[in-house]
């Protein structure tokens, strides 16, 4: 690996590993996203792949489609010299804040799961909501809004867990029980149809 010096090399191989040298996650329309939801759930999934910053770069430029944004990458890739400087440039850029914030933390009271909703839907708009409401938290700092915006059955059920310190393990978890929670209630529904119908 020698004569790299400071111009680094991009493993392709490291890529690969990824996501077969391709999007990682939805591509990234400023006019359609949340900018700073993307680029958790971008971070989220590139944190992995041990990339370094050119590996870095390529990876986040792959899922840039609109114009402008193109452009203004292009000016700028060259002067981040750290994965540090990617990132503060992309939030500082398109990570919103301002009026967003405080129409989120009225939002944050509306983000709830019955237990009829779909569960995935219900976690996007949730972190989207709270990270427009919080934008520096980090990713643990949702767990405790999170369980609070869960139907009562659900709370309970997660109340006889160990507690949870990972979000990713609290998601996982919801989702199973919110499965099985959604299954009971069915079957009750329909019990309660058939006594009806006899």
């Amino acid at each position: 690996q020698a004569g790299q010096g400071l111009n680094m090399a991009i493993d392709v191989d490291k890529l690969k590993a990824l996501a077969e040298v391709k999007r990682v996650v939805e591509v990234f329309d400023p006019k359609k996203k949340n900018g700073r939801t993307w680029f958790s759930q971008f971070r989220d999934k590139v944190k992995a792949g041990n990339l370094n910053v050119d590996e870095h770069k390529l990876l986040l430029s792959m899922h840039f489609v609109d114009t402008d944004l193109v452009q203004q990458w292009d000016e700028k890739r060259g002067t981040c010299s750290t994965v540090d400087e990617v990132d503060a440039w992309f939030l500082d850029a398109y990570g919103g804040g301002g009026m967003e914030e405080k129409h989120a933390v009225y939002t944050m009271a509306d983000v709830k799961l019955s237990v009829a909703d779909a569960f995935q839907p219900f976690v996007d708009r949730f972190i989207d909501t709270f990270m427009a409401a919080n934008p520096n938290a980090i990713r643990n700092h949702r767990i405790t809004p999170f369980i609070n915006a869960l139907y009562p059955e659900m709370r309970e059920a997660l109340e006889i867990e160990p507690a949870f310190s990972e979000w990713n393990d609290l998601v996982k978890r919801t989702e199973h029980l919110h499965a099985k929670l959604q299954k009971k209630a069915r079957a009750k529904l329909a019990a309660v149809q058939s006594t009806q119908s006899a």
